[in-house]
């Protein structure tokens, strides 16, 4: 409740923000819920994933680049950046940013403009930026990985989301919606075709640990949907 508090207060301002939390606790949920509540709702929404993407590309991948400006580049293409111009950008697992690239991320946040690669023409930019890391930052810029200027640039909000650990009286709420709401449990009449789990099985949900939080929560929940008998969840699915 005091996260949604939160959320609720800063949703409709263009305030910077980081969300903090372990794999699988629903950053990027949160990170959308934000946007919608936005005066940019209509705008674009574009997700970049850190990490998923090789250190030697994500300069291009975020401010774009000019044609000819290395190897491969037949065309001049716009970035991430450009592309949320007006909505909300959003960096998953921003700690695994470099640090040659810290600097290019704090002048965008800083000036609302971006250089594309192979270019020395700024570009004026308009995105709300929220970042989402399971790391601890302040550990990281004490460390020497992450830039402390750029930390304090982007920490105008920092949101803790809890593991699913600490909020264990969320499960029946969050499986009945997962029941009623995910593709997974629609019947060919579009109903769901698993109405409830038993007392037993939601014994043993609560009982869990759940190192991978409400993303394994889900998956639990689909391979149990996937194998029951009846309309219930039994303690053995």
């Amino acid at each position: 409740r005091e996260v949604f508090s939160i959320l609720e207060r800063i949703a409709p301002t263009g305030a910077t923000v980081v969300l903090e939390g372990e794999t699988g606790t629903g950053k990027e949920v949160v990170a959308r819920a934000l946007h919608q509540k936005s005066p940019r709702s209509r705008e674009p929404f574009v997700v970049f994933d850190c990490g998923a993407v090789p250190k030697d590309l994500i300069e291009s991948e975020l401010f774009g680049h000019e044609k000819g400006s290395f190897t491969g580049a037949v065309q001049a293409r716009q970035g991430l950046f450009e592309m949320a111009d007006g909505g909300t950008l959003f960096l998953d697992e921003i700690g695994e940013l470099g640090m040659e690239l810290q600097p290019k991320l704090l002048r965008a946040l800083e000036l609302r403009e971006i250089r594309r690669v192979g270019s020395n023409r700024p570009v004026k930019v308009d995105a709300r930026l929220i970042a989402a890391t399971n790391r601890n930052l302040e550990e990281e810029v004490h460390n020497g990985r992450f830039r402390e200027d750029l930390f304090y640039r982007l920490s105008v909000v920092r949101i803790p989301l809890p593991p699913l650990r600490d909020r264990i009286e969320d499960i029946p709420l969050l499986v009945r919606h997962f029941l009623k709401q995910a593709p997974f449990n629609r019947g060919a009449d579009g109903e769901s075709r698993v109405k409830g789990v038993s007392d037993g099985a939601m014994r043993a949900l609560m009982e869990y640990h759940w190192p991978g939080n409400v993303r394994e929560l889900i998956n639990v929940i689909e391979r149990s949907t996937s194998f029951a008998d009846g309309d219930l969840i039994e303690e053995d699915a």
